[in-house]
């Protein structure tokens, strides 16, 4: 037993490169991406104990800056893509994409209350100001099928 754990204390480049591997194996069963950069950063320790002879303390210092910096990156360049992406996809609330559409008004939005066109279609609008036919809108916001919109100024 203690020849084996002396090949292991002298090969510590194997035993990264094989938890590493371990790792994203356990990655393909679907753990949802946490053992992804754990995985990439023992390879990456492996591969760095195979060329430079540093202690264990070392490499598993190694392994905790590199699994936590990539996962960091990575939570980062999530963020970044889920608020990018959070006001186009708006799950069970399709009509939010609406917001910030630029239409004209069909009917005259007389005491409040009208009609815009938007694509194919006619919607109900609300507005603080009454507006004339063929006058430019901007929708900042829906109430259950109506929405609420407020005058372009063409200056």
């Amino acid at each position: 037993m203690s020849d084996f754990l002396m090949v292991i204390y002298d090969s510590p480049h194997w035993v990264f490169i094989a938890l590493g591997g371990l790792l994203l194996i356990a990655e393909l069963l679907g753990t949802g991406g946490y053992a992804l950069w754990s995985g990439i950063a023992a390879i990456v320790v492996g591969l760095i104990a195979w060329i430079l002879p540093l202690s264990w303390p070392v490499l598993w210092i190694l392994f905790s800056i590199f699994t936590l910096t990539s996962a960091y990156i990575w939570w980062v360049v999530l963020k970044k893509r889920d608020h990018n992406q959070s006001r186009k996809n708006q799950i069970n609330q399709p009509q939010q994409e609406l917001i910030g559409i630029k239409t004209v008004v069909t009917d005259a939005i007389i005491n409040g209350s009208g009609r815009v066109k938007i694509k194919d279609g006619t919607w109900s609008a609300r507005c603080d100001k009454d507006l004339d036919v063929g006058q430019s809108v901007e929708v900042i916001s829906i109430n259950g099928l109506t929405l609420h919109v407020k005058p372009l100024n063409h200056e």
